[in-house]
């Protein structure tokens, strides 16, 4: 039966265009063999009228069953009607498909261009801000296609990191650096504690993510170059993210042992003596655990987290 509650506005499944076609086809055999069902009824009734005497009852009948097929016939034309409006629904929602994924692509391709353009420029964050002028003016002008094209291209901007790649590499190469030299001074503590009688080492993992870095810094700054700023903003994170106590402790331990004087006498002797133990612990947290107050402070937080889920629209650049 068709649906007449049918929203031509609503997106059809792969699965229900199928249905529908199914549904078409069956509904017009029906309609086919309602008709030659009728016809063949039609012909034994006027054989019958034909031989019967009571000729005003057979007109009765035959007036009855002309009202009957002519509702029948509207019914099938109205169904049929209705079939052909839904298969043209199908139809358009089946383009309006193609082409909300087409406009996808074009505005993923302009983004690009616009992102390429910015990083290029000094007045990078000038052009962001026209851009953005110029699609909430199209909004407000367009189709619910070009909607899509908007809220794409704007999306992928707002997503991605508008400094040049060699500053945000820069960036990074800084952090590596601290964190390098941390790793080289903590295996070469023997040699700045000398003397120590015992070292345990209890160290958490050296390393960050370097996105993390890069959207905790894109978010606060936006368009930013490597410059004294940001790099003190780079020590200002390395500084939180790693905690080293070497703490040394003093004992005093005690030996015994046995001695024989000139007699041979043997004495149990108990000697003490200092023992120094060195404890080194380097206590670590990540970049989000630092940033993130500072980041909900500045009302950047949703931006920064964003970024982490598009890696900044370059996730290849290390």
């Amino acid at each position: 039966m068709i649906d007449s509650e049918f929203n031509g506005n609503e997106e059809l499944s792969e699965e229900e265009v199928k249905a529908f076609g199914e549904s078409y086809k069956k509904a017009i055999k029906k309609a086919v063999n309602k008709l030659k069902e009728h016809q063949d009824k039609k012909e034994s009734k006027l054989k019958f009228k034909e031989g019967n005497p009571n000729n005003k009852l057979n007109e009765r009948k035959n007036s009855s069953d002309t009202f009957s097929q002519a509702q029948r016939k509207a019914a099938v034309k109205e169904a049929m009607k209705k079939a052909h409006q839904k298969q043209q629904q199908v139809k358009n929602a089946e383009k309006k498909r193609k082409a909300a994924v087409t406009v996808k692509d074009a505005a993923e391709k302009a983004g690009k261009k616009v992102i390429q353009a910015v990083s290029s420029s000094k007045c990078g964050i000038l052009i962001v801000i026209l851009f953005l002028i110029v699609f909430m003016l199209f909004t407000t002008l367009a189709t619910s296609c070009s909607s899509s094209f908007v809220d794409s291209g704007t999306a992928y901007i707002a997503t991605s990191y508008m400094t040049r790649d060699e500053d945000l590499i820069a960036c990074n190469e800084q952090l590596n650096n601290r964190e390098n030299g941390l790793r080289e001074y903590i295996d070469h503590i023997p040699d700045y504690y000398v003397d120590w009688n015992e070292y345990n080492y209890y160290i958490d993992d050296i390393g960050h993510d370097p996105y993390q870095l890069l959207s905790y810094l894109s978010a606060m700054k936006i368009n930013f170059k490597y410059d004294a700023e940001i790099q003190e903003m780079i020590n200002k994170v390395y500084d939180s993210m790693y905690q080293l106590d070497i703490d040394s402790v003093h004992e005093v331990r005690s030996e015994t042992h046995i001695e024989t004087d000139a007699d041979g006498n043997e004495t149990e002797v108990t000697v003490e003596y200092d023992y120094y133990i060195l404890n080194i612990r380097l206590i670590s947290r990540s970049i989000e655990e630092i940033v993130i107050q500072e980041l909900k402070d500045a009302g950047v937080y949703d931006l920064y987290l964003a970024m982490m889920q598009t890696k900044g629209n370059k996730p290849d650049l290390f």
